[in-house]
């Protein structure tokens, strides 16, 4: 398994690619946190969409269901597995770790 880290520059084009790739591929999300401790958000659905926003500085993953927004991102890495997307962790303002598993 290889972890990379994509570069800020690059979140708009890699999120708007990875879309492509996994759309319609079901998907864990949870919340991880010192003070809130280990909250899954979505236990399994399908990704509809994910998407960069400069402008709002924002990342926005689209499951069925719901729109999970992470505000000011500081660091994304994504897990993959033999070339498969197994995973990505978002690194929000506040250190909470959003935990993306791809099933």
């Amino acid at each position: 398994m290889s972890v990379k880290i994509i570069a800020k520059s690059d979140w708009a084009s890699y999120f708007s690619r990875l879309h492509k790739e996994v759309a319609g591929k079901e998907i864990k999300i949870e919340v991880i946190g010192v003070t809130l401790g280990d909250q899954v958000l979505v236990k399994s659905a399908p990704l509809l969409g994910a998407a960069y926003e400069a402008k709002h500085d924002t990342l926005e993953f689209l499951v069925k269901g719901m729109t999970h927004v992470v505000e000011k991102p500081q660091k994304v890495s994504v897990q993959e597995d033999n070339g498969k997307m197994f995973a990505i962790e978002v690194v929000d303002c506040d250190e909470r770790h959003q935990l993306l598993t791809f099933a």
